[in-house]
């Protein structure tokens, strides 16, 4: 279950944000994921609100937008949904994105700077 690692990345980054900004509590996390990345988001979030026990993100709405990968045909620009090492007309495939795993958004609630 490679989630793990992904979500204890994920935490450390949130966790971070949260002390950088004086944040009490993490309401909310939007991530994208690249359909690359076979993350399962049942396994991310469940990860995620295990290990996040104890620190600003417990209890925190998992967001999870996953992207496609760009797959094309360098030589004649033919789209794919999976990457192939060679396209029909014997050019070779890039695949550009699809990989990325991106914390786009954190809705946090910081404390108040007068009390």
């Amino acid at each position: 279950m490679h989630e793990m690692s992904y979500a204890e990345a994920i935490l450390e980054q949130v966790v971070r944000l949260a002390k950088e900004n004086g944040a009490k509590e993490v309401k909310k996390i939007k991530l994208v994921i690249g359909e690359l990345l076979l993350i399962n988001p049942n396994q991310l979030t469940f990860c995620l609100n295990a290990i996040s026990r104890g620190t600003p993100m417990e209890g925190a709405e998992v967001e999870i937008e996953f992207v496609k990968p760009d797959i094309r045909c360098i030589k004649c620009g033919r789209q794919y949904d999976v990457p192939l090492g060679v396209c029909e007309c014997g050019g070779f495939v890039s695949v550009n994105g699809g990989k990325e795993m991106i914390l786009k958004s954190v809705v946090m609630e910081v404390e108040d700077a007068q009390n």
